[in-house]
């Protein structure tokens, strides 16, 4: 009997891992996406939250720009309002504002009818950015200058936590109440624009539930509500052991189905990613007619297995690499607000496009483009120096393998950029940082760059004073910044560029740099 189990739990367990099943399921799970957002609830825009969200969503339909709720931030006993993802462009985005409202899209697995993004996370931040912004109308009353709007919105600004009580106990939401004040004094302290948004939002932030365990019928109507709906829209049905799906809904489906199927793809997907996933949909879930669900979902498993390593292999030449297509694309970089320095994807870096919007371009590690490479073999043959260049090769692998060589590559980014920006200060030259994506090497080249050039409120140190922070920085003398400097200029770039998450060794390797030196 025991053995029998133990055969039926491991043939479940294969199933489970089974790329084919894990597909299907997250096509299945994205027709009622497809479903809510474009048939009941089509005036708010669509965002997926990093990054098992963005499996569920079709790019035809979700905004160019995610938002980024760590469920970690959100699990019991440590509970976290997260500066780095203060999600600031989402409340500042003219959609949001012009809509009065957004869905955001995740999913989970382990049985849960929700993520704890959706159940926790969500509602903190909602809470905190309320309570922020509440104390910026009130601030605007002590100073003169409010009117009768601000009076009328202080009436109705909830600056209560509300978290879907049927996943999270009374107790635990008091305990989470307890700290939001803390949190709100961090944003308020922070480099965060608050008053902006608050002169944006003109009714406080709610979190609303949709999951797939009560499909509605007829659309929610939030048009006279007292609030702004964040609606949280849970992709995955919810099964008992938040693995397979056996009869109900998806019974006589020709796959099993997986709860949170897109979750940890590093560990099923074989280098697919969600772009590429939606770009070739068609073909990777194309079934054959004519057989038994047992036989076909066999045959589709391998043939399913082969089309994905044959998309990722195609898809991994440099030339593919872009997945954002032109320079020009307004999601390819972003400028750090205030300042002439850029991070973006490779794509941003093509030439000759690049040149329309930057007069430099730091590469730090993507793939070169032919004419980059060529540019840069000249200036080496020729002698020249980091001065007379408009392009830096930085070779910085990803991953692990880059972070020695990360911090071996800041002192040239920095050589290379102090001419552009000090030494022409009347009129400072326009500097991209990209890597493959814009999300982790780039910006930890950025920051060094932030650090290192311009101070607290943004501004350009002159020649004398740079010179002179290099001369501390390299004695025994305190250094001219903290920690706190560097996360204040950290939050900057999240800020402008939403997409930025630098891994904890980055930021480790950039704090090191200035901060270690004795």
């Amino acid at each position: 009997m025991s053995e029998s189990r133990s055969r039926i739990d491991r043939q479940l367990r294969n199933e489970t891992r089974n790329l084919y099943n894990r597909l299907r399921s997250i096509d299945n799970d994205a027709e009622f996406v497809q479903h809510v957002t474009q048939q009941l609830l089509p005036q708010y825009p669509v965002f997926a939250n990093e990054r098992c969200g963005t499996w569920y969503v079709d790019p035809a339909i979700s905004h160019q720009q995610s938002v980024y709720f760590k469920s970690t931030d959100g699990h019991n006993g440590s509970w976290m309002f997260s500066l780095r993802r203060a999600n600031t462009h989402l409340l500042m985005g003219d959609s949001f504002a012009e809509s009065g409202g957004c869905i955001i899209v995740d999913s989970t697995r382990k049985g849960k009818s929700m993520p704890d993004s959706f159940s926790r996370t969500i509602p903190i931040w909602c809470a905190v950015w309320n309570r922020a912004i509440h104390r910026a109308i009130v601030g605007t009353g002590d100073s003169g200058a409010s009117d009768s709007k601000d009076d009328a919105r202080l009436a109705i600004w909830d600056t209560r936590v509300h978290m879907p009580p049927t996943v999270v106990s009374e107790s635990e939401r008091t305990q989470v109440d307890a700290l939001l004040d803390g949190f709100a004094d961090k944003l308020a302290a922070s480099d965060i624009d608050v008053s902006t948004i608050a002169a944006k939002l003109l009714k406080p932030l709610r979190p609303i539930w949709i999951t797939r365990d009560h499909r509605l019928v007829f659309p929610p109507d939030f048009s006279d509500a007292s609030f702004t709906p964040v609606v949280c829209l849970s992709a995955s049905l919810c099964s008992a052991e938040g693995n397979e799906m056996g009869g109900g809904s998806l019974s006589g489906l020709p796959f099993r189905y997986v709860q949170g199927a897109a979750d940890d793809q590093e560990a099923w997907a074989l280098g697919l990613t969600p772009q590429l996933f939606w770009r070739h949909r068609t073909d990777l879930l194309l079934l054959e007619s004519g057989r038994s669900n047992s036989a076909m979902s066999l045959l589709s498993s391998d043939a399913c297995e082969d089309a994905v390593r044959r998309i990722v292999a195609t898809n991994s030449s440099p030339a593919s690499l872009d997945e954002y297509g032109s320079a020009s694309n307004s999601d390819c970089f972003q400028f750090i607000a205030g300042t002439q320095l850029a991070v973006g994807n490779r794509a941003s870096g093509r030439p000759p496009e690049c040149w329309t919007h930057f007069d430099a371009v730091i590469n730090c590690g993507a793939p070169e483009f032919e004419e980059h490479a060529a540019e840069r073999k000249r200036s080496e043959k020729e002698e020249k120096g980091l001065a007379e260049s408009r392009y830096i090769y930085l070779p910085i692998p990803e991953g692990k393998r880059g972070q020695a060589e990360l911090s071996r590559q800041i002192p040239r980014a920095l050589a290379f950029v102090e001419p552009l920006l000090l030494k022409e200060s009347s009129c400072p030259k326009r500097i991209l940082v990209h890597c493959s994506q814009g999300v982790d090497r780039s910006v930890g080249i950025a920051l060094a760059i932030l650090t290192r050039f311009f101070d607290n409120n943004k501004r350009l140190l002159t020649l004398s004073s740079a010179e002179e922070s290099n001369k501390i920085a390299t004695s025994t003398v305190e250094l001219p910044f903290s920690k706190e400097d560097i996360q204040n200029r950290l939050l900057w770039i999240v800020t402008s560029r939403p997409r930025a998450n630098p891994s904890r060794a980055t930021l480790k390797r950039v704090n090191r740099f200035f901060l270690d030196i004795i």
